[in-house]
C-alpha cells in the first residue's frame, strides 16, 4: 500500500518536518529553505529505516523516495498495520488466545494448555495417566500434579520411599522396610514400635515368698528373704533338718525359723530342754493348792476334800446325821447355794466342809454332830495334805 499524502510516524529523517497534503516531497528539511535543500533531504533518506510498519510487517521503499509500503500479516490492516482485521475485532479467541485474520476467517493461536477453534477447550494432562502406583492425578492449566499414596514419592510417584533410611529402630534393632511402613525386630530385653522400651522382667513379680526382684537387661534375679532359697526363692529352708527339739519334742518348720511342740514330753522351753514343773499341769482338783517337789508334788486340799489330788468330796451326809427325817445337805454341793436357806450365794471352797440339816415341820437342830462338820473336824483344822507322784517319776 502506497503512502503519498499522509505523515506517518518517523517518515521524515534528520529532523525534517513532514508537510501533510503535499503529494511530492512532503519532508521539509530543518534550517534550510525548502527550495534549496529539499532535493538533498529526500534523496538521502530511506523511508523504511525508521521501521514504520507495525506487527513485524514487511516495509517496502527506496532511497530518495519518501513513500513506503507495509505488507501486513494476517489479522492486521492499515498503512502501518496498526489496526486488527475486521474478523478479529470481536476478540473471538478465549483464554488469552491470539487472533489472526486469514482467507478462511479468523484463526486463534492458543496458549499452552488450551485447544479448540477458539481456545475454548482446556487440555486434560491426566488423560495419559502419568501418575504411578495408585497415585491421584490432579489436572491443572498446562500441568498436572501427582498425589502419592504412602510409601512412594517423586513427580510421578514412581520412587519407593525407604522408611528405614531415617534409622527409626533404636537400641540396635533391625529395621524391615515395607510399602508405606516399616517394622523393627527388637533385640533381647527391648520392646515397643521402635524398640525404645526396655522390658521390665520384674513386672510379673516372679520372686516368691517375699523375695525382691532386680531387673537387668533381658533378665532378672531374686534376692530371697531369710529362710528361702532358689532362683525364684521358691524353696523353704527346712530349719528342722538339724533336729533342734529335745526330749522327743516335735519340730514345726516355719519361714526363717521353727518351733518345738513339747506337748506330753514333760519338758518345756524353746527346744523342750527344761523339765516342766509338775504343778503346771494343774493336777489338783477342787481348787486345791499344788506344791512342787523334786520328783513329785503335793496337793493341799480344802477341808471337806481328800485324795492324792483332792479329787474326793468327803461325804458328810453318809452317816445320816440329820434326825427325825431331816434332809442332809452337804456344804460342798455348789448347786444348792442360793436355793436352800443356810447356803447363801456364792459358793466358796473355804466353807465347803460339813453339812446342814433341813428339818421337817415341828423339828429343829443341827444334827448329831451338833456342829454340822464331818469327822469331828473343827473350823481351825489345817487343810489336808495329799502327795501325788506323776507316772514315770516314782
Amino acid at each position: 500500500m502506497r503512502n503519498d499524502s499522509r505523515c506517518l510516524p518517523n517518515s521524515c529523517q534528520k529532523n525534517s518536518t513532514c508537510v501533510a497534503g503535499q503529494e511530492d516531497d512532503p519532508c521539509l528539511c530543518a534550517n534550510a529553505p525548502a527550495d534549496s535543500v529539499e532535493g538533498l533531504c529526500n534523496k538521502t533518506s530511506d523511508p523504511c529505516s525508521s521501521n514504520p510498519c507495525l506487527q513485524n510487517a514487511t516495509c517496502s521503499g527506496s532511497a530518495g523516495n519518501l513513500s513506503f509500503t507495509c505488507e501486513c500479516p494476517a489479522g492486521f490492516e492499515g498503512g502501518s498495520c496498526e489496526r486488527a482485521g475486521s474478523e478479529c475485532a470481536s476478540s473471538p479467541c478465549e483464554h488469552g488466545g491470539t487472533c489472526r485474520s486469514s482467507a478462511a476467517g479468523p484463526a486463534c493461536l492458543c496458549p499452552a494448555g488450551y485447544s479448540g477453534a477458539r481456545c475454548e477447550l482446556e487440555l486434560d494432562e491426566c488423560v495419559s495417566e502419568p501418575c504411578r502406583n495408585g497415585a491421584l492425578c490432579r489436572d491443572g492449566v498446562d500441568h498436572y500434579s501427582c498425589y502419592c499414596v504412602p510409601g512412594y514419592q517423586g513427580k510421578h510417584c514412581d520412587l519407593e520411599v525407604n522408611e528405614c533410611a531415617s534409622d527409626p529402630c533404636l537400641n540396635g534393632a533391625t529395621c524391615l522396610n515395607h510399602i508405606g511402613h516399616y517394622g523393627c525386630i527388637c533385640p533381647l530385653g527391648y520392646t515397643g514400635t521402635n524398640c525404645e522400651l526396655e522390658i521390665d522382667e520384674c513386672w510379673s513379680q516372679p520372686c516368691l515368698n517375699g523375695g525382691t526382684c532386680h531387673d537387668s537387661l533381658g533378665s532378672f534375679w531374686c534376692s530371697c528373704s531369710q529362710g528361702f532359697l532358689g532362683d525364684l526363692c521358691e524353696t523353704d529352708i527346712d530349719e528342722c533338718s538339724s533336729q533342734p527339739c529335745l526330749h522327743g519334742g516335735h519340730c514345726v518348720d516355719a519361714a526363717n525359723g521353727y518351733s518345738c511342740n513339747c506337748t506330753d514330753t514333760g519338758f518345756m522351753g524353746t527346744h523342750c530342754e527344761t523339765l516342766t514343773p509338775l504343778c503346771w499341769s494343774q493336777p489338783c482338783y477342787n481348787n486345791a493348792t499344788c506344791e512342787d517337789h523334786a520328783d513329785n508334788y503335793t496337793c493341799h486340799c480344802w477341808p471337806g476334800y481328800a485324795g492324792s489330788r483332792c479329787e474326793e468330796d468327803i461325804g458328810e451326809c453318809l452317816s445320816s446325821p440329820c434326825l427325825s427325817g431331816g434332809e442332809c445337805l452337804e456344804r460342798s454341793w455348789a448347786a444348792h447355794y442360793g436355793l436352800v436357806p443356810g447356803l447363801p450365794q456364792p459358793f466358796r471352797y473355804d466353807r465347803a466342809e460339813g453339812y446342814i440339816c433341813r428339818c421337817p415341820p415341828g423339828f429343829a437342830g443341827k444334827g448329831r454332830s451338833g456342829a454340822g462338820r464331818g469327822r469331828g473336824q473343827g473350823p481351825g483344822r489345817d487343810r489336808d495334805r495329799a502327795v501325788g507322784v506323776p507316772p514315770g517319776r516314782a
